[in-house]
């Protein structure tokens, strides 16, 4: 009896693992697409830098643009990597959350370099995010925060970007 109870048990979990791994792929491949995990998965974005008005809205002057990969994992995590000066920034970090509907937010942090290799401080990005209603491409504006070692605010600037999923 104790025997066919453990094999039973040992297959109930075995099924339970299988359902949860097989559920997280279908959650990173856009399959599951409830509201809150429709933007699981991995983008091809294009940012702007822009000018920044009043209350840091993103303008419509566009300064500079780069090409990044953006990642948003099903536990709320984000990373990104960037064409914009990779020699002189580190790795980026962050998190993601759905707000309502098709809007989440992101915010992501990530350390600077001057060109000898010396950290000079870190900047903090945020930005919100509209995903269409097909769950394919997003725009999302937003501004950055460059701060010293020492904590202290240098300087802010804004941005926007667009992206589509990776296939």
């Amino acid at each position: 009896m104790k025997t066919t109870l453990l094999r039973f048990t040992t297959r109930c979990l075995a099924v339970s693992g299988l359902v949860l791994v097989m559920g997280q792929q279908a959650a990173w491949a856009g399959g599951d697409h409830r509201p809150f995990k429709r933007i699981t998965g991995v983008w091809n974005a294009r940012v702007n830098i822009t000018n920044c008005l009043p209350g840091n809205v993103p303008g419509p002057v566009v300064f500079a643009s780069f090409d990044a990969i953006n990642v948003y994992a099903a536990d709320g995590t984000f990373l990104d990597t960037n064409t914009g000066n990779p020699t002189m920034q580190s790795a980026h970090f962050g998190y993601w959350q759905h707000m309502r509907g098709n809007k989440y937010q992101f915010a992501q942090k990530f350390f600077l370099f001057d060109g000898s290799g010396v950290a000079t401080g870190y900047r903090i990005v945020r930005h919100d995010v509209l995903l269409d209603r097909t769950g394919l491409s997003f725009t999302s504006a937003g501004y950055a925060e460059t701060f010293n070692l020492d904590g202290v605010l240098l300087t802010t600037g804004c941005s926007t970007s667009s992206a589509v999923r990776f296939d």
